[in-house]
């Protein structure tokens, strides 16, 4: 319940539940005529209601565990519900609206078959019984008499949209977080090339002509030096292109953060000849599908920034999940530096604004702790109410 989803979830189910009991007790006072059944009896199965009402609100659903006692508990809810509207008359039952409560926890909680296979489980049934009951008891009434053809009707538009709502309004918030995430992606990305290839670039530029005035002036010596510090820009310029491109081509879909993160750490080191120790809490909780991956490009800028500037021999990447934050720890045994010096630096040449760009998008703080020959920590807090699932 440590969720803001999941609570925001069970407040309103918990909210729905009790109301559409409390329409339940109202309706059969105020029209007895819904109820065939003894008085004393309609009293016991309210008061039997309102005890499991509040079981159902105390005792919440671990749905995230996704196993078969959660699949049970839910079909159980169902089936409670469809029985007690079948056994109070069915589509004049004054428990109508309570029997959307299995509904819409699947809605909210599960994947949407789930709810459309519920929503037409409970219209089918409700169909069937008084079809067959009809011919039966006088307490079904034909399919076709009075109000029963409307009823079935309603009942069945509210459990179908009850069922596709959620997943309509999620897959409109979803879309328009994937667009603000590209074109913050994009926007990053022309960043790195202003402050990366383009800058390389103009300094490659200026260094050429001044090998071409030093080799016009046959000053060789000199013109072999600045062709060295080329070369080094060219290297350099090129691993930074890599390192865009291996960053660019790990993404989250079917994986988790942790298995990419995994992976990433494992190219990394592979690749930079830089080991890197990945650190987990474990159980590690679910994380928006957003927030892994800002906070993969984060790991993946941090651990960038090691292999340009901080001349290190072991980086480590920690990964912590406590019950009121996410935190990301990348602490690197370079060279370090002197904070105070940072804003003489090149905007963007170290990364870090990207960084803290980042983590404050996420409604984190950041934080470097550095100094030299002190190695650098780069640490990333993130409030677990807003990046958890």
């Amino acid at each position: 319940m440590r969720y803001r989803y999941e609570k925001e979830a069970y407040q309103f189910l918990s909210v729905y539940r009790f109301l559409a009991y409390a329409l339940a007790v109202l309706f059969s006072q105020v029209a007895p005529a819904m109820s065939t059944m003894p008085a004393v009896q309609l009293y016991i199965i309210l008061g039997t209601l309102g005890i499991y009402s509040a079981l159902k609100v105390f005792s919440p659903l671990r749905w995230q565990a996704r196993g078969t006692m959660t699949y049970l508990i839910l079909s159980g809810d169902f089936i409670l519900c469809i029985l007690l509207v079948v056994y109070t008359n069915g589509l004049n039952s004054v428990f109508l609206l309570y029997s959307l409560t299995p509904i819409m926890t699947a809605a909210l909680l599960f994947e949407e078959r789930i709810a459309l296979a519920l929503a037409a489980v409970a219209t089918l049934s409700l169909s069937l019984t008084h079809l067959f009951l009809s011919q039966f008891t006088e307490r079904f009434t034909w399919i076709l008499q009075g109000h029963n053809l409307t009823l079935l009707i309603v009942y069945t538009l509210f459990s179908f949209v009850v069922a596709t709502v959620p997943y309509r309004i999620n897959l409109n918030i979803r879309r328009r977080i994937e667009r603000e995430a590209i074109i913050e992606e994009r926007r990053r990305i022309a960043r790195e090339i202003h402050d990366g290839v383009a800058q390389s670039l103009s300094y490659l530029n200026l260094k050429t002509k001044s090998v071409s005035d030093l080799l016009t002036s046959k000053d060789t010596v000199q013109a072999l030096t600045e062709l060295n510090e080329i070369r080094e820009v060219v290297q350099d310029t090129y691993e930074d292109i890599r390192e865009s491109i291996d960053q660019l081509s790990t993404e989250i879909r079917s994986i988790s953060i942790l298995t990419a993160l995994g992976n990433y750490v494992q190219e990394f080191s592979s690749n930079n000849g830089i080991p890197v120790e990945f650190n987990v809490s474990k159980p590690f909780a679910q994380l928006s599908p957003v927030v892994e991956l800002q906070l993969l490009r984060i790991a993946q800028e941090a651990l960038t920034n090691v292999r340009r500037h901080a001349m290190a021999s072991g980086v480590e990447l920690t990964l912590n999940n406590s019950g009121d934050e996410v935190e990301m720890i990348v602490k690197d045994d370079g060279k370090g530096f002197k904070l105070e010096e940072l804003e003489k630096y090149t905007p963007g040449y170290h990364g870090l604004n990207i960084i803290k760009e980042r983590a404050e998008g996420l409604g984190g703080n950041f934080l470097i702790t550095t100094a030299p020959g002190q190695g650098t920590e780069v640490k990333i807090n993130l409030p677990a109410e807003k990046v958890r699932m």
